[in-house]
């Protein structure tokens, strides 16, 4: 899909676009094949790029101080709520944003667990003024798919990657793989396994959080299995979700399993003092993590993606030295290095 092919989209992230709250705004602001991205808006956050303000890149994006001034100068066609809130509870005065883009005829997208379109206020909105609503997760609420061990017929080198936190990197991670990969001529794909991924447009994954928990294996089995119908991708990075020992937000067990995985990878941000929004439960130590994983997939570390959030440059340069030494993988800060050492030790997979 070409840009001017795409809906011009503005997405609202009032008070958390410099928070992990933010991560929907991310994820779209820095890749997505679904929407034309005209602006964010966050009367918090700085005047700029908005790709610039997030990690030094430019990427043609506006921030904006209002909806108003946004819908001004960009016309959109599509309002996006760009974050997110513990328990997926529509954040406060999102409400009045969501009301004011109705009002406007815009076309909402959310990702949130709360419903926009369950509301009958809201719902009466958009019928009234010609628009829509699309919740993400309902999309794949009703989902019933079981798991059939047709996976190892996947000839696909199949990557997973985890994380010792929730909102640390794991999907940006994997789509700059999945980025780097194809720039090489290698045949790649992403499976989703968040709302954000399917807003950026990847054809293949789940929203996981969205399933009951019988079918999530069979998800994640059938979107390898479309991948490996649609594209026959030589690697397919499968999104992360949540951590293997986070109290709050597990994940990753699944994904190894029912992804019959390769190898994985691992997300870690080593200046974050406690879980994500859990200021009582410290980070855990990486090499625990690991050695879980190692022993539930009986496959390798591949290499480590490092979240420089609260890290000075040179604590990040020392962080990843550290991590180096004591793992033996490529360890790398993948939006400020890129993720080349990491591609290269997926492609040697296929030699081994």
């Amino acid at each position: 899909m070409t840009p001017a092919s795409k809906e011009k989209a503005v997405v609202y992230c009032e008070r958390e676009y410099l928070t992990a709250n933010g991560k929907t705004a991310h994820g779209l602001v820095r890749h997505t094949d679904r929407y034309q991205i005209v602006g964010v808006v966050d009367s918090t956050a700085p005047a700029g790029d908005a790709g610039a303000i997030l990690d030094g890149k430019n990427r043609g994006i506006p921030m904006f101080s209002s909806l108003e001034e946004a819908y001004r100068e960009t016309a959109p066609k599509i309002f996006i709520v760009g974050a997110v809130s513990e328990g997926g509870i529509l954040p406060a005065g999102y409400g009045k944003a969501v009301d004011w883009a109705l009002s406007c005829g815009l076309d909402v997208v959310s990702g949130l667990h709360y419903f926009l379109s369950d509301n009958e206020k809201f719902a009466s909105m958009a019928a009234k003024n010609g628009c829509s609503i699309m919740d993400v997760r309902k999309i794949f609420r009703d989902y019933k798919r079981f798991y059939t061990g047709e996976v190892n017929q996947v000839g696909s080198i199949r990557i997973a990657s985890l994380g010792t936190d929730s909102a640390i990197g794991k999907r940006t991670t994997s789509v700059l793989l999945v980025q780097e990969l194809r720039r090489r001529g290698r045949k790649a794909d992403m499976i989703f396994t968040g709302q954000t991924g399917w807003m950026q447009g990847w054809p293949h994954g789940v929203v996981l959080d969205a399933m009951i928990n019988d079918f999530v294996s069979g998800g994640i089995e059938g979107a390898i299995l479309d991948s490996w119908k649609d594209e026959r991708p030589e690697f397919i990075i499968i999104e992360g979700q949540g951590s293997l020992v986070h109290p709050f937000f597990p994940g990753g067990f699944e994904i190894m399993a029912a992804g019959q995985i390769h190898g994985f990878i691992l997300q870690d941000a080593p200046g974050r003092p406690h879980l994500d929004g859990f200021s009582g439960f410290p980070m855990p130590d990486p090499g625990r993590v690991v050695k879980i994983a190692k022993l539930l997939s009986q496959r390798p570390l591949i290499g480590i993606g490092i979240n420089h959030e609260g890290l000075s440059q040179e604590a990040g340069r020392k962080a990843k030295t550290k991590m180096e030494k004591r793992f033996s993988v490529p360890v790398e800060d993948p939006v400020v290095d890129g993720v080349a050492k990491t591609a290269d030790a997926i492609e040697e997979l296929c030699k081994t």
